[in-house]
């Protein structure tokens, strides 16, 4: 009996240090065979596994033989690597990487050139001496820089005497109704039905809608609205950055202050 019981208490080491040595538990060790702490009832899933390779990404530089034994689908019927599976991941981020880069550039192109319009536009209008040559600018940059198709400014003022024809500029006694289109004293992109662009841009005749730039003009001794107006009901959405536009009328309202002073 003593003889068995110490035949079966020496078979029992011999077995922990067979699983040792065969490395099958891989949870148990590192390339550097660090140890990883378990709480007794944490269960080690799938979660667990993929959490303990994304911190330990060399994990199969230590323990090359697993990678014979991995299976990743590439597309029925084959197999590749996981060294072809990651260059396939790096090529698809290489190209949205790319996409991303030609979306930023195309939009530097085109900040720049805005920036470009705006700054002929904003010196234009600091040399005008009249209403009259502002409403010639306004025509000019406006309309054929900026690509729109109608272009007011209302201001809520007496007319000045003397101030001649203004084709884009419409003076009003009281707040008009179409006002109310502008948010939070904010400039608005939004899209407009042909009454409103009647009232808006009241020189052209509107068949159907559109879209607009509403901007507000608030300075000492006068406010009004700068609107900016196209055919397309699309050309001006709100999601569109309004960054130049906010700048134009900055400018514009000090000069028209100072013109009607």
């Amino acid at each position: 009996m003593t003889a068995g019981k110490g035949t079966e208490e020496e078979g029992t080491p011999k077995k922990e240090h067979k699983e040792q040595a065969g490395g099958s538990n891989i949870l148990e060790h590192t390339g550097s065979d660090a140890p990883i702490t378990l709480a007794e009832d944490t269960e080690i899933s799938a979660d667990v596994i993929a959490a303990y390779l994304r911190d330990h990404p060399d994990f199969f530089v230590a323990h090359k033989s697993l990678l014979v034994d991995l299976n990743l689908p590439h597309s029925p019927g084959k197999t590749v690597s996981l060294v072809e599976r990651q260059v396939d991941i790096l090529r698809e981020r290489n190209v949205d990487m790319r996409r991303r880069m030609n979306d930023l550039l195309e939009t530097a192109r085109i900040n720049d050139t805005l920036f470009a319009k705006t700054r002929s536009l904003t010196l234009a209008v600091l040399d005008t001496v009249s209403l009259q040559a502002l409403n010639e600018v306004l025509a000019t940059h406006i309309l054929a820089d900026f690509e729109a198709d109608f272009v007011a400014c209302h201001l809520y003022v007496t007319k000045p005497e003397q101030s001649g024809p203004l084709d884009h500029f419409f003076f009003h006694e009281e707040e008009a109704e179409f006002n109310q289109l502008v948010q939070n004293q904010m400039t608005t992109l939004t899209t407009l039905r042909a009454g409103e662009l009647d009232q808006i841009f009241p020189v052209t005749t509107h068949d159907g809608s559109g879209s607009a730039a509403l901007m507000p003009l608030a300075q000492s001794n006068f406010h009004g609205l700068l609107a900016i107006g196209s055919r397309d009901p699309a050309h001006f959405t709100s999601d569109m950055d309004t960054l130049f536009l906010d700048h134009i009328c900055d400018v514009l309202a000090k000069v028209v202050r100072h013109l009607l002073s």
